[in-house]
């Protein structure tokens, strides 16, 4: 968290110390010791905490325990609230604190006097330290955040029972995961990558232990049902299967660029993950893919709404000015306006269309 200073700022309260999202405080809050906070990093602290109070040259660590239910903008406000003793009352950070405000150091306070000066609050998981959370799943309520924070910080997870466990895997292992690194999904009932899948399109992707075609579509964004025919002829399969599905298929590579024009014409979406021998998986368009060689591939194609496949008589419409010398963007035009699409999908569309 960062705030400011404030001439105000006395910080001689023995039991608490507060960061408030308050622009300015008068000198009867004793625990204040920064205002205007904002949370850089979203955070829901759990277990043992080293936090550590700085502004300018001047800093001072302690530890405490997270209170894994404070949210920023919670009951209390923009209220950060560390205490000394048990209590989690609404917007305690932490909790059994080992410092108050009046523990801080003199020179600290006095940098903290300046309302030009930025003050910073950072949070340390301490790990390693013997605790038990005892935690009782209930299987017909929403996912309580506090479990997905104790998890974070946990050294060893124990299910007592296989309907705990169960909830465990569905409510909050297999959440969102923010990919900020290399980060290693495993998985070994189903497809790895269900807890970062909406972050694939946008991060390299490498996939081991499975075969081509599975490899495609466990490296796309979309988790929709999958079908999956590698013998079968890609065009009527494309024409076949359910725009809702993701499919895969076996092509040469100088057969793509068809394929993903024809998919935007059939199925509203030209993209799909490429699987080529000895490659990473690769995201494709119909205009980004430049095909080179003739070696076998595996496409997983993107799952759309059965409501996204164009109307045949819109494709013959579109098809026929391009075949009169309709340069691209009017004919893109034409096509915006004739599916409510954006302009840059069509624009892409046909030049799929036209490459082909």
């Amino acid at each position: 968290m960062v705030g400011r200073g404030d001439v105000a700022i006395r910080a001689t309260h023995a039991k608490t110390l507060e960061f408030t999202a308050d622009a300015h405080i008068t000198e009867r809050a004793t625990c204040i010791v920064a205002v205007g906070t904002a949370v850089e990093e979203p955070v829901r602290p759990a277990g043992p905490v080293r936090i550590t109070i700085s502004a300018g040259d001047e800093s001072f660590a302690f530890e405490a325990l997270g209170n894994p239910a404070w949210t920023q903008g919670g009951a209390a406000g923009g209220a950060a609230v560390v205490r000394r003793s048990g209590r989690r009352r609404p917007g305690t950070l932490a909790t059994e604190a080992s410092a108050g405000a009046a523990d801080l150091p003199r020179s600290l306070v006095e940098a903290l006097r300046d309302p030009d000066a930025e003050v910073a609050l950072t949070i340390e998981p301490i790990r390693g330290r013997p605790a038990v959370v005892l935690v009782a799943l209930d299987p017909d309520a929403p996912p309580d955040p506090r479990v997905a924070a104790e998890l974070a910080v946990a050294d060893m997870v124990v299910a007592e029972d296989e309907r705990a466990a169960a909830l465990l895997r569905e409510r909050v292992a297999r959440g969102p995961v923010q990919v900020d690194g290399r980060v290693l999904v495993a998985a070994t009932r189903e497809l790895p990558g269900a807890t970062v899948a909406g972050q694939l399109a946008g991060v390299p992707v490498d996939v081991l232990g499975l075969p081509p075609g599975l490899a495609a579509a466990a490296a796309s964004p979309s988790r929709a049902p999958l079908t999956i025919d590698e013998s079968g002829d890609p065009r009527a399969l494309l024409r076949k299967v359910s725009p809702a599905h993701r499919l895969v298929v076996r092509s040469t590579v100088d057969d793509v660029p068809a394929l993903l024009a024809l998919a935007v014409e059939v199925r509203g979406a030209g993209s799909a993950v490429l699987m080529a021998p000895e490659s990473r998986p690769q995201r494709v368009t119909a205009e980004t893919f430049v095909p080179a060689g003739r070696e076998t591939v595996h496409l997983c194609f993107d799952a759309v709404s059965e409501s996204s496949a164009l109307d045949p008589a819109v494709v013959t419409a579109i098809r026929g000015l391009l075949a009169d010398g309709v340069p691209t963007k009017t004919a893109a035009n034409a096509l915006a306006a004739l599916t409510g699409w954006e302009r840059r999908r069509a624009y892409e569309a046909v030049l799929g269309w036209r490459a082909t």
